[in-house]
Parts: C-alpha cells; structure tokens; sequence
C-alpha cells in the first residue's frame, strides 16, 4: 500500500469515527433535554477544592489600623505587622519625634503622628480608637484589628508591669500585694492617680489602670481625661458602644485564643502562614501570675471593671461566631501553624544567642529556616533578616521607621513643626 492509499483509507476510518461520535453526542443531548431534572456526575474531590479556591480567591490586605492594647501580647504583634509592613514597604501612621505612643491615652490628633506625602498603610502603635481622624487619614478600604485579654489576667499584668504596687503605695509587708490592692481598690486607686509623677513614667495623672482599661482604648468615654463624658453607668449606651465597635472592627483577637485569632486573622486579611509568625516578647515573669484567687476577690475587680468584663464577653462569643463559619479544616490549620511557629521562634531565638554577628559568619546550619508545603502554605523560608525584624526588640524597627520618615519627609515635618500645638492633653510617650 503507498502512501496515497493509506491516506485514503485512514480519512474513510476518520470520517467513520467523525459520525458515530456526532450520533451519540445528539442522541444524549436529545435525552438529557427531555428530562426534567438530572444531576451531574459528582467532581473529583481535588478539582472541587479547587474551583472553590478560585472562586474565593481573595487578594492581600495591606491597609489596616491594630489598636494596640496594653498587655495584650501586643508586644509580639506588634513586631509581626512592622515587619509585614517593611517587607513591603508601607507607609506606618508613625508617632512624632521619638515618641512610641500616638498619644495614647489621650484620643490621636494631628499633632501625634509624621506626615508621609505618600499616604498611610499601616497604624499599629499604641494609641486610643479614634475613629474620625483615623478614618479621615487612612484609605477607605483599611481594615480595623484588635486583641483583648481575660480582664482578671489583663489586670494581673498591669498591675505588676507598671509598678501599680508601688505607685499606690500597697505596704511592703502585704502577704499578697495584689490581693490587698483589690481589697481595697478604691482606696489605692485614688493614690495612684495622684501618685509620684516619676514612678508612673508614661501614664498622667487622673488615669486608672485597673479600671475598663482595654475599652478607654477602644474610645468608649468613660470619664477620662477627667472631667469628660462617662458612660460607665449606663448599661445600654455601653451595649450600644460595643455594638458600634463591633461594626467597625473586622476582628478582635483574644490573647487566650491566640493562634485561633492568628489563623482567623490570616484568613481574613489573605495573607499567608508567614505573615503572621511572631516572636513572644515583653512577657511578664511574677509569683501571683498563676496563682488562684477567691470567687470574691474576682467578684470585686468584675464590679470594678464591669465594662471591660462586658467588652470581653462580648467579643470572645464574637471570635467564636467566626471562628464556626470557617471551614472544617480550620483547626488542623491551627495545629499546623502552632508546629511551624515553634519552629520559627526556636530558630530565631538560635539566631538571638548567637549576637549581632554580621550573617557570613553564621554557622550554615542557621542560614535559613525551610517550611515545606501544607494544605494552607506554600512552602516559604524564614531567613535571619526576618528573624531581626520579628525581635527581639518590638520596637527595633519602628525606630528604623521613624528614621527613615525623618529623611524622606524632612520638609513635611518642619512645616509640622511650625503649627502651634496648644493642647491641654498631650501624651507623655
């Protein structure tokens, strides 16, 4: 057979084929029309996972606010969205100066942060909830983050942090300081407020820190400065505050729930397993950390603090919600990002020990970190630069940010420099 009659018989098999294809196709076409109702047959698992993926395919948000409680683990979040930040270079809402308060406690002004003639990302420093400037500076698509903490565990920490005991003069010779203090809690809050200007360093005078300390930040008026409005006593403007920060806030992460509020938080912001590694810093060693305390000495700080006790319950059924309208696998995420932050900080804590060691001279084993692929993470590299800037100073990099603004903005910050700042209330830090 030559080649022109192969070719010959080959188009007959082909036209052949051609036909019987076109009749089945029709002869289920004119089937499938003619029911009613019929499903298709079930996608393969894997191809569904990943119609849904694309379907939700979600893009990296960049512009946030994190309102920065006191003794919150804030500390270890804050170096975590710094280093997001300058990886990426983002404009940081930064405090004036030296600063590292952006007036907190007193509610954010002008006059509180470096002008950027690029806009700002990124407000994660100290400061009060300060909804009408913050909302006038930052983009329209910024997205509002907190954490808050067990008011009986915030208070613990506070407590010994900023050297309440000594401020408000609790006897040295007390079996228990902080279990006298809350025996007495008006007495010794009293003389703390009015207490040696000194030994409070960064807090004014008139400010308590063991009452509703985590919702002053929030802005909710509760008397402070003194003389302001309070609405400590109302039980439905209080609800109505909390209802109101609620929708303003995209999620408010809880401390004892930390990797839960991480990974919920990572969902949200679709930013990946690495983003939200943290090195834990600034946390408190004490002997009354642990310790147990009476229903009636819990009792007392709850009649003390009652809006916060109200802030916190609320937003922790609130994580929770959110927590149950993600999907099944939420958890074996959970377990998966608590396995590859244990060895992130183990590595970096390595790099720590070993000092400011210019990186050549660091022993090839602790060049990098590799994290392999999971069912959420590419696999991804945690290098010594990125352990630099998750610690194990938290404000290492802020610094390096105020430095840098002071250059690139210099002509910025000298016409800052010459408005008149005649406010009454100024931070001190």
């Amino acid at each position: 057979m030559n080649f022109y009659t192969f070719t010959s018989v080959q188009s007959c098999y082909t036209l052949l084929l051609a036909f019987l294809f076109l009749s089945v196709v029709s002869y289920l076409t004119l089937n499938l029309l003619t029911v009613k109702h019929f499903s298709l047959p079930p996608l393969n698992v894997q191809l569904r996972g990943m119609l849904t993926q694309r379907k939700a395919r979600c893009y990296e948000k960049r512009n946030f606010v994190f309102i920065k409680q006191m003794k919150c683990a804030t500390s270890s979040l804050l170096s975590m969205f710094y280093r997001f930040g300058y990886q990426r270079n983002l404009s940081f809402v930064s405090p004036v100066n030296d600063k590292i308060y952006l007036n907190w406690p007193y509610p954010l002004t002008k006059f509180d942060f470096r002008p950027s003639s690029s806009g700002y990302n990124i407000l994660t420093d100290h400061s009060i909830y300060t909804e009408e400037i913050m909302e006038s500076i930052m983009p329209k698509d910024t997205v509002y983050l907190s954490i808050i903490r067990h008011p009986f565990a915030h208070v613990k920490s506070v407590f010994q942090y900023f050297k309440v005991k000594t401020v408000s003069g609790v006897p040295n010779d007390a079996a228990n300081s902080f279990e006298e203090y809350l025996r007495h809690i008006d007495y010794y809050d009293a003389k703390y407020k009015k207490g040696n200007r000194r030994l409070r360093t960064c807090i004014p005078g008139g400010f308590s820190m063991t009452k509703n300390f985590m919702s002053h930040c929030f802005g909710m008026p509760l008397g402070f400065p003194p003389g302001s409005v309070d609405i400590s006593y109302d039980l439905d403007l209080i609800e109505k505050y909390i209802r109101h920060i609620d929708g303003k806030f995209s999620i408010v992460m809880i401390v004892e729930y930390l990797y839960e509020s991480l990974v919920l938080l990572r969902r949200l912001m679709c930013w990946t397993i690495n983003d939200i590694l943290f090195i834990t810093s600034n946390i408190g060693k004490y002997t009354f950390k642990t310790d147990g305390f009476s229903d009636h000495l819990h009792n007392i700080h709850q009649n003390w603090s009652s809006v916060d006790y109200k802030l916190y319950d609320y937003f922790n059924k609130t994580l929770w919600r959110q927590i149950s309208e993600q999907s099944s696998d939420f958890f074996q995420e959970v377990a998966s990002f608590k396995t590859i932050q244990e060895r992130a900080e183990k590595y970096c804590r390595y790099i720590y020990e070993m000092g400011f060691l210019p990186a050549y001279r660091y022993p090839s084993s602790a060049q990098n970190l590799t994290v392999k692929a999971t069912p959420w993470s590419s696999p991804f590299v945690v290098t010594t630069d990125d352990c630099w800037l998750l610690g194990p100073d938290p404000y290492r990099v802020m610094r390096a940010v105020q430095i840098e603004n002071s250059h690139k903005e210099a002509v910025l910050i000298k016409e800052q420099r010459k408005v008149p700042d005649t406010r009454k209330d100024r931070g001190i830090c």
